[in-house]
Protein backbone atom coordinates (compact mmCIF):
# COMPACT_ATOMS: atom_id res chain seq x y z
CA UNK A 1 0.00 0.00 0.00
CA UNK A 2 2.90 2.05 0.49
CA UNK A 3 4.40 1.79 -2.99
CA UNK A 4 1.00 2.53 -4.10
CA UNK A 5 0.63 5.98 -2.29
CA UNK A 6 4.31 7.12 -3.29
CA UNK A 7 3.39 6.48 -6.86
CA UNK A 8 0.17 8.29 -6.64
CA UNK A 9 2.50 11.31 -4.75
CA UNK A 10 4.48 11.39 -7.32
CA UNK A 11 2.55 10.98 -9.66
CA UNK A 12 0.16 14.17 -8.77
CA UNK A 13 4.14 16.18 -8.39
CA UNK A 14 4.62 15.22 -11.80
CA UNK A 15 1.40 16.47 -13.37
CA UNK A 16 1.26 19.33 -10.90
CA UNK A 17 4.92 20.41 -12.19
CA UNK A 18 6.10 22.76 -14.95
CA UNK A 19 7.24 21.10 -18.26
CA UNK A 20 10.96 21.14 -18.52
CA UNK A 21 12.52 21.63 -22.32
CA UNK A 22 15.09 19.83 -22.75
CA UNK A 23 14.68 16.72 -25.11
CA UNK A 24 14.97 12.66 -24.27
CA UNK A 25 17.31 10.90 -25.32
CA UNK A 26 16.85 8.54 -28.36
CA UNK A 27 15.50 6.16 -25.38
CA UNK A 28 12.53 7.39 -24.89
CA UNK A 29 11.65 7.21 -27.75
CA UNK A 30 12.50 3.66 -28.04
CA UNK A 31 10.10 3.16 -25.12
CA UNK A 32 7.25 4.85 -26.66
CA UNK A 33 7.62 2.68 -29.57
CA UNK A 34 7.68 -0.33 -27.53
CA UNK A 35 4.72 0.49 -25.62
CA UNK A 36 2.70 1.84 -28.79
CA UNK A 37 3.40 -1.37 -30.75
CA UNK A 38 3.55 -4.41 -27.97
CA UNK A 39 0.50 -2.86 -25.87
CA UNK A 40 -1.58 -0.58 -28.31
CA UNK A 41 -1.21 -2.67 -31.85
CA UNK A 42 -1.60 -5.72 -29.91
CA UNK A 43 -4.94 -4.79 -28.05
CA UNK A 44 -6.43 -2.74 -30.63
CA UNK A 45 -9.26 -5.27 -31.69
CA UNK A 46 -9.86 -5.89 -28.07
CA UNK A 47 -9.10 -3.33 -25.53
CA UNK A 48 -11.49 -4.32 -22.64
CA UNK A 49 -9.29 -6.84 -22.82
CA UNK A 50 -5.83 -4.98 -22.18
CA UNK A 51 -7.99 -2.59 -19.53
CA UNK A 52 -8.83 -5.93 -17.69
CA UNK A 53 -5.34 -7.07 -17.78
CA UNK A 54 -4.11 -3.77 -16.23
CA UNK A 55 -6.53 -3.45 -13.47
CA UNK A 56 -6.65 -7.14 -12.52
CA UNK A 57 -1.90 -6.58 -12.06
CA UNK A 58 -3.51 -3.44 -9.83
CA UNK A 59 -1.07 -0.79 -11.86
CA UNK A 60 -1.87 2.55 -10.30
CA UNK A 61 -4.72 4.62 -12.63
CA UNK A 62 -4.57 8.21 -13.01
CA UNK A 63 -7.97 9.57 -11.38
CA UNK A 64 -10.99 9.89 -13.78
CA UNK A 65 -10.42 13.47 -13.89
CA UNK A 66 -6.67 13.23 -14.91
CA UNK A 67 -7.53 10.52 -17.26
CA UNK A 68 -10.20 12.39 -19.15
CA UNK A 69 -6.93 14.87 -20.34
CA UNK A 70 -6.11 11.79 -22.41
CA UNK A 71 -9.33 10.22 -23.87
CA UNK A 72 -10.61 13.23 -25.22
CA UNK A 73 -13.05 13.44 -22.59
CA UNK A 74 -15.26 10.26 -23.99
CA UNK A 75 -14.31 8.94 -20.42
CA UNK A 76 -12.16 5.71 -19.99
CA UNK A 77 -9.07 4.62 -18.08
CA UNK A 78 -5.35 6.35 -18.23
CA UNK A 79 -1.93 4.48 -16.79
CA UNK A 80 1.08 6.47 -15.93
CA UNK A 81 4.05 4.15 -17.87
CA UNK A 82 6.77 4.42 -15.66
CA UNK A 83 10.21 4.60 -17.14
CA UNK A 84 13.68 4.79 -16.37
CA UNK A 85 12.18 5.38 -12.56
CA UNK A 86 10.30 8.42 -13.56
CA UNK A 87 6.24 8.76 -13.53
CA UNK A 88 4.56 10.06 -15.74
CA UNK A 89 6.25 11.23 -18.63
CA UNK A 90 3.96 8.40 -20.57
CA UNK A 91 0.66 7.53 -20.67
CA UNK A 92 -1.51 4.81 -21.82
CA UNK A 93 -5.41 5.78 -22.52
CA UNK A 94 -7.91 3.86 -23.59
CA UNK A 95 -11.12 5.92 -24.09
CA UNK A 96 -14.30 3.73 -23.35
CA UNK A 97 -16.54 2.53 -25.99
CA UNK A 98 -14.17 2.83 -28.44
CA UNK A 99 -11.48 0.15 -30.48
CA UNK A 100 -8.80 2.50 -29.67
CA UNK A 101 -5.31 2.88 -27.69
CA UNK A 102 -3.18 6.01 -27.11
CA UNK A 103 0.05 6.50 -25.78
CA UNK A 104 0.88 9.59 -24.64
CA UNK A 105 4.93 11.27 -24.54
CA UNK A 106 5.48 14.56 -22.73
CA UNK A 107 9.46 14.35 -24.13
CA UNK A 108 11.06 12.18 -26.91
CA UNK A 109 13.29 12.93 -29.77
CA UNK A 110 10.71 13.64 -32.23
CA UNK A 111 13.08 12.36 -35.61
CA UNK A 112 14.06 8.85 -33.92
CA UNK A 113 10.23 8.29 -33.39
CA UNK A 114 8.71 9.18 -36.72
CA UNK A 115 11.95 6.86 -38.50
CA UNK A 116 10.92 3.95 -35.50
CA UNK A 117 6.92 4.34 -36.38
CA UNK A 118 7.27 4.20 -40.07
CA UNK A 119 9.74 1.34 -40.32
CA UNK A 120 6.55 -0.40 -38.28
CA UNK A 121 3.71 1.19 -39.88
CA UNK A 122 5.38 0.29 -43.65
CA UNK A 123 5.46 -3.69 -42.69
CA UNK A 124 2.44 -5.06 -42.01
CA UNK A 125 2.33 -8.23 -41.09
CA UNK A 126 1.00 -11.07 -44.94
CA UNK A 127 -1.75 -10.88 -45.59
CA UNK A 128 -2.20 -7.21 -44.43
CA UNK A 129 -1.13 -4.49 -46.39
CA UNK A 130 -0.31 -0.92 -45.78
CA UNK A 131 -1.25 2.18 -47.36
CA UNK A 132 0.67 5.13 -45.90
CA UNK A 133 -1.94 8.16 -45.76
CA UNK A 134 -1.01 11.85 -46.28
CA UNK A 135 1.16 13.92 -43.72
CA UNK A 136 -0.56 16.72 -42.08
CA UNK A 137 1.23 19.31 -40.76
CA UNK A 138 -0.70 21.96 -38.29
CA UNK A 139 -0.25 24.93 -36.11
CA UNK A 140 -2.09 24.28 -32.83
CA UNK A 141 -0.68 27.17 -30.81
CA UNK A 142 0.24 26.15 -27.55
CA UNK A 143 1.86 22.64 -28.76
CA UNK A 144 3.45 24.08 -32.10
CA UNK A 145 3.58 22.86 -35.74
CA UNK A 146 2.74 19.22 -35.42
CA UNK A 147 3.39 16.66 -37.63
CA UNK A 148 1.26 13.61 -38.30
CA UNK A 149 1.72 10.34 -39.84
CA UNK A 150 -0.47 7.87 -40.58
CA UNK A 151 -0.94 4.03 -41.86
CA UNK A 152 -3.49 1.96 -42.82
CA UNK A 153 -3.50 -1.64 -42.51
CA UNK A 154 -5.80 -3.97 -44.77
CA UNK A 155 -6.50 -7.17 -44.59
CA UNK A 156 -8.21 -8.64 -48.42
CA UNK A 157 -11.81 -9.64 -47.50
CA UNK A 158 -11.91 -7.83 -43.72
CA UNK A 159 -14.22 -5.51 -43.33
CA UNK A 160 -11.84 -3.90 -40.49
CA UNK A 161 -8.97 -2.32 -40.76
CA UNK A 162 -6.00 -0.87 -38.56
CA UNK A 163 -5.39 2.94 -38.53
CA UNK A 164 -2.18 4.11 -37.04
CA UNK A 165 -1.53 7.45 -36.17
CA UNK A 166 1.55 9.35 -34.77
CA UNK A 167 1.43 13.12 -34.51
CA UNK A 168 4.69 15.01 -32.92
CA UNK A 169 5.52 18.47 -32.26
CA UNK A 170 9.17 19.53 -31.95
CA UNK A 171 8.13 22.07 -29.86
CA UNK A 172 10.64 22.05 -26.73
CA UNK A 173 7.52 23.71 -24.87
CA UNK A 174 4.43 21.50 -26.09
CA UNK A 175 3.05 19.74 -23.55
CA UNK A 176 2.85 16.90 -25.32
CA UNK A 177 5.87 16.15 -28.35
CA UNK A 178 3.79 12.59 -28.97
CA UNK A 179 0.44 10.65 -29.48
CA UNK A 180 0.35 7.40 -30.99
CA UNK A 181 -2.88 6.09 -31.75
CA UNK A 182 -3.94 2.59 -33.17
CA UNK A 183 -7.93 2.62 -33.76
CA UNK A 184 -9.93 -0.34 -35.27
CA UNK A 185 -12.08 1.56 -38.07
CA UNK A 186 -14.51 -0.03 -41.05
CA UNK A 187 -15.20 0.40 -44.50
Amino acid sequence: MIKKSRLIIALTAFLCAPLHASAQSDDSAEFFSHVYWSLCKSNAGNPDALRANLKAKGLPELPPEKAKLFTEDAGGDAWPIPHNGAIGDFVLALPTGKKMCAVYARRADVHTLEVLFSQFGETAPAPSVSDRQQDVSADTGPNGKTHTISYIWSTPGRPEKLLFTLTTSESPSAQVQALGTVSVIRN
